[in-house]
């Protein structure tokens, strides 16, 4: 047996500015199928658990040249029609090739992709490959919690595996499941039914973490209620609600063995939607974090996370609101970062440690993040490669980016600037600058849940700070126009009887 492995995705943010090119979708290129195993194999991605459950089978894996950024996805503005025509295009002539050497297709996806021509991402590209390969050869697809997933997405699909935790510690589980259904269904062992509902609900990533409260809550009675009706696997996609577009909203996703199961995706949909109000999430500004999180400190450090510009949510990262606060208040023990400007970058590389600088950091690419900080006075205390191996559970083990990269200090503020946009994960990006983690107080990031699976049990406390941004909590400080009206929480009294949209 021989399974075709592909992987494409973008979480497309459409309130940022600009359009998404190649070279921001996937920095580094393409990666080389004959590179695929050797690299992913043993790591905790989608790629890593599809290739596991495939070796246990004795599945002949066959990678085409896939892309992927940093081991899974990234996130940004609306891609480029003239990106998203040469990546599809790419895939296909690839597919083409190997057409009659297969017997089924694991792709990995996001869920949350939006082109210039393409409403919906996953859903075209898998009506492209349709065209290549026909409706008899198997398509199983794991995706990430915060897909918006389609009706056409599913019937183009053989199965589809949503990851259930926030941080997204289970992408392994979701692409091992996938390809192990996929092989079953090869062998005439297993035939996958699906059963989607949508739900009038738009969540803000910022109310979305499994590690407590009501997504916790769901999570636990999906996984019981999977292995209670011996279902193979059942999803509540938390959906994007940075896509403003008609396809966006929260859904239910059952896979079941042998027969369509509407009657558990219906229970499991009203389920959700009964606990639909406590999606709220709490809007706290950059000064009143700080003041939070100085009355968390005990003997360690607090986090805040400046959440509303999250790289992984297609934020800029170099919004300048918490850091500005920082520096205004010359918190001793504090440290922020990454920022995102690669030309600030660029001109501290021309220096040396030790030194003392004026420097614009910051605030340049949109408005609402913030004005361009002018310092003068800065001191360079290390230069880095910006290279590093990640040890957070979503990407243990994947060898991360950030290009150029600096720690700098202002008064008694250090912050980090670097070349590319990512978001934090784990204390890596600050420990490639030399830091200590143990010397600081505060602890400034920007990003909204992943950074949670490594810090949690490591800092005294988390507090999220919703400044200005393209990334809020308070999902109605976004201007929407595309997607489905009444819907919650931008609406309400908004009903729901299993059958959404009508």
């Amino acid at each position: 047996m021989r399974i075709l492995i592909c992987q494409f995705g973008n979480e497309t943010n459409t309130f940022v500015s600009g359009r998404l090119d190649f070279n921001m979708l996937v920095p580094d290129g393409w990666v080389k199928g004959g590179e695929v195993i050797s690299k992913f194999s043993g790591t905790s991605t989608f790629l890593g658990g599809a290739l596991k459950a495939m070796e246990e089978e004795g599945v002949v894996s066959l990678p085409i040249d896939l892309l992927t950024n940093n081991g899974n996805f990234g996130a940004g503005p609306l891609m480029s029609e003239e990106c998203c025509t040469y990546a599809v295009d790419s895939i296909c002539k690839q597919i083409s090739k190997l057409k009659g050497e297969f017997d089924g297709i694991y792709f990995a996806m996001h869920g949350a992709g939006v082109a210039e021509n393409a409403e919906d991402l996953e859903a075209y590209t898998l009506k492209r490959i349709r065209e290549v390969v026909g409706n008899e050869i198997p398509i199983m697809s794991s995706l990430d919690l915060h897909g918006n997933i389609t009706e056409e997405m599913a019937a183009l699909s053989d199965g589809l595996f949503g990851i259930k935790e926030v941080p997204h510690n289970d992408c392994f589980a979701a692409g091992y499941l996938a390809a192990k259904t996929l092989i079953a269904k090869l062998q005439g062992d297993c035939n996958p039914k699906m059963a989607l509902r949508r739900l009038p609900l738009l969540i803000s990533s910022a109310i979305g973490s499994t590690l407590s409260g009501s997504a916790r809550d769901i999570k636990e009675h999906f996984e019981e209620y999977a292995k209670e009706h011996k279902l193979i696997d059942a999803t509540f996609f938390h959906g994007f609600s940075s896509a403003d577009r008609a396809c966006s909203s929260a859904s239910v996703l059952v896979v079941a063995d042998g027969y369509v199961p509407d009657k558990e995706a219906d229970e499991l949909a009203k389920y959700v939607w009964d606990r639909h109000g406590q999606f709220v999430a709490q809007s706290y500004s950059a000064g009143q974090a700080v003041d939070i999180a100085i009355s968390m400190i005990k003997s360690g450090y607090v986090v805040i996370n400046e959440a509303s510009d999250n790289p992984g949510g297609g934020c800029p990262g170099d919004g300048t609101h918490l850091l500005r606060e920082f520096i205004q208040r010359d918190l001793s023990r504090c440290i922020m970062g990454p920022i995102y400007d690669p030309e600030a970058a660029e001109k501290i590389h021309k220096h040396h440690v030790g030194d003392l600088i004026d420097i614009t950091v910051g605030g340049k690419t949109e408005p609402i993040n913030g004005e361009p900080l002018e310092l003068k006075d800065v001191q360079i205390v290390n230069l880095s490669d910006g290279n590093f191996v990640s040890a957070a559970p979503i990407n243990k083990g994947v060898p991360m980016k950030y290009g150029k990269s600096a720690r700098l200090r202002h008064g008694n503020v250090e912050f980090i600037v670097v070349s590319r946009r990512f978001q934090v994960y784990d204390d890596r990006p600050f420990i490639m600058t030399g830091v200590d983690m143990s010397q600081y107080s505060i602890v400034g990031l920007k990003s909204m849940n992943h950074f949670r699976g490594y810090f949690v049990p490591r800092a005294d406390g988390i507090v999220a700070a919703d400044t200005p941004g393209v990334c809020p909590a308070n999902l109605k400080r976004y201007d929407y126009k595309n997607v489905i009206r009444p819907i919650f929480p931008l609406d309400e009294n908004v009903t729901y009887d299993c059958n959404w949209p009508k």
